[in-house]
């Protein structure tokens, strides 16, 4: 080292074996210099060349190599272009053929070239049929997905839907607000129903006007409809590890590509990585479906190191009040809210356990159909009074 140094020969990356070997990198023009420096006392040994000059070298001695590996790459991206397959979901009263017809006509068929955006296929499919609510189109890969709505088909048949039926609660609450719109409403704001209750009836009680028939009430049946608010408890549980664990990168690490075609597998970056503790990330250049499964990522494996620190009880509140608004905003409608909410907290061995009771109003009513018997005469005056009102 100490010639090296008074002859300005620069050593990279210097590492020692052992007390007899060390391995560094040199430049060319300073390795003769390093030969003369280390005389008959060393062995100097060239493990590898870099550079532009070997690198084409290389090249040079593996021409058909390069060259398939480029019209590979040349195939797969142009085969990246066109569209291997086209699925559609959601249709219901309309046939995949009328739909695959239409977005035909756009240019969106199997073997057609991507588009940029496809909302020339959104209006073709929009003007074409009067039922599509929406329409949604994604690309994974090569295949190009088609996702449609249709308009409900029930909802006029429910609005003339004339079978007898009361409201009834679906499960035990606190009525908070009742907005009955067909039928009488038999609870009101503060009673506690059980599940089964009726809430709003469907059959009225009338004193006949018809002398001739005498003066008997009568019983006429209705389809019952209306809205019935109430406060409902739910039971909600998470568990959040007592610790926290973080990583930090310690500026070492390896890139390479990851290859897949079919079954085969080729990891670079995996094949060197001696870390004991790394992450990995992965960016996708390539990915098709046909005519042969193709996948090519790079691929970054960076050393890092594992520190541990207990969580602070802040943050578990935190963590817990941002899961319950995921659950309000999965799980709960837009008539339905949170009222109120407690939280009691439980540390056990390695996690903190949170048992969350809601108080939510939503929608309990649900519809029953009502058992009217039939004993000639009783039916016969409901249809009359029913078609005289």
């Amino acid at each position: 080292m100490n010639k090296c140094i008074s002859r300005e020969i620069r050593l990279r990356n210097l590492k020692w074996k052992n007390m007899l070997e060390s391995t560094a990198e040199v430049e060319e023009d300073d390795f003769d210099g390093l030969k003369a420096a280390a005389g008959h006392s060393y062995k100097v040994t060239v493990l590898k060349e870099g550079g532009v000059i070997p690198f084409f070298r290389s090249l040079r001695a593996n021409v058909l190599t390069v060259a398939g590996a480029f019209l590979l790459g040349a195939f797969l991206f142009y085969q990246s272009l066109f569209i291997a397959e086209v699925r559609i979901d959601g249709y219901k009263s309309i046939s995949e053929e009328r739909i695959r017809d239409v977005i035909a006509e756009t240019g969106l068929y199997e073997g057609a070239r991507r588009q940029e955006n496809y909302e020339t296929v959104k209006s073709a499919l929009y003007d074409e049929f009067e039922d599509i609510t929406w329409v949604g189109i994604s690309e994974e890969g090569r295949l190009v997905r088609v996702s449609i709505a249709e308009a409900s088909g029930n909802q006029e048949a429910e609005e003339n839907d004339e079978t007898p039926v009361d409201i009834v609660a679906k499960r035990s609450a606190m009525v908070e607000r009742i907005l009955p719109l067909k039928g009488n409403a038999v609870v009101q704001k503060g009673d506690y129903v059980n599940e089964g209750d009726i809430l709003i009836s469907g059959a009225y009680e009338y004193q006949s006007s018809d002398y001739s028939r005498g003066d008997d009430v009568f019983t006429m049946y209705s389809h019952a409809s209306g809205q019935v608010l109430a406060k409902t408890p739910r039971r909600l549980t998470y568990y959040v590890e007592k610790n926290i664990r973080t990583m930090e990168g310690t500026g070492r690490a390896i890139r390479g590509i990851y290859l897949r075609i079919g079954d085969v597998e080729i990891d670079t970056a995996a094949s060197f990585n001696e870390y004991v503790t790394s992450r990995r990330s992965e960016k996708t250049l390539l990915n098709t479906a046909k005519p042969v499964p193709i996948r090519l990522n790079l691929v970054k494996i960076e050393e890092v190191t594992v520190s541990q620190r207990h969580r602070d009880m802040e943050k578990v509140k935190a963590v817990v009040e941002a899961a319950v608004r995921q659950y309000a905003r999965e799980e709960l409608s837009g008539e339905e809210e949170i009222l109120g909410k407690t939280v009691d907290y439980r540390e056990s061995a390695g996690v903190i356990r949170a048992e969350v009771l809601l108080e939510v109003l939503e929608e309990i009513g649900m519809e029953r159909e009502i058992a009217v018997e039939d004993d000639g005469k009783g039916e016969k005056t409901v249809r009359e009074e029913t078609e005289q009102r």
